[in-house]
């Protein structure tokens, strides 16, 4: 298992390439009618086990997100644009490819990003929360959603643009749990846009 420090280090590596590497940039597209889904920004994620030696881990980047029907696309990188992982989402499996070009697969996101990394990522849920939907609200400010629950997951958008969750807060489990393993993942959306089927991004 590649855990959560591996990813750190490759992401400190990724940074001694970044000479020759291109960052993330957005689609580039007007800003047509519909509700966006292609999303890029920066994420924080810090890891948290538990147990008789208690360790915290913490990593950052940016990522980028595409969801057309059921199929989800989500690529990690470096903070300066260096490819990390790229992970696919679609007929109940999920492959990610890592910088080296090793592959893997598994049923779902969630566990084949934590079986790679050490945390999960959700991507299934993931343009839901982003749209500023979740299943179980548990707190409303001006009549907007700015809190709730969803697929066990503690969802918070900390602030909007316009009508949009421009920063969210995730924390797995929602409820707890027993300590052994928490995980607070947060992203800031730097731009969102609507892409047609088949564009590239």
């Amino acid at each position: 298992m590649i855990r959560l420090r591996v990813f750190a280090a490759g992401c400190a590596a990724a940074l001694l390439l970044a000479g020759c590497a291109t960052p993330l940039a957005p689609p580039e597209v007007a800003s047509p009618e519909g509700a966006p889904n292609f999303w890029n920004g920066r994420f924080a994620v810090t890891y948290t086990e538990g147990g008789y030696q208690p360790r915290e881990e913490r990593s950052s980047g940016r990522f980028s997100l595409r969801a057309d029907g059921e199929k989800r696309e989500l690529e990690l990188s470096s903070p300066l644009g260096q490819t990390l992982a790229q992970v696919t989402l679609d007929a109940g499996e999920a492959v990610l490819v890592a910088a080296d070009g090793r592959q893997y697969a598994a049923a779902s996101a969630e566990s084949l990003t934590e079986q790679v990394f050490g945390w999960r990522v959700p991507i299934g849920d993931l343009p839901r929360w982003l749209a500023g939907r979740v299943a179980q609200p548990t707190q409303r400010e001006d009549g907007r959603v700015v809190a709730g629950v969803d697929s066990g997951w503690s969802v918070r958008f900390e602030a909007f643009d316009g009508e949009r969750p421009r920063r969210l807060s995730l924390d797995w489990p929602a409820r707890g749990g027993d300590g052994a393993r928490r995980l607070e993942l947060k992203l800031v959306v730097d731009n969102a846009a609507r892409v047609a089927a088949g564009e590239a991004q």
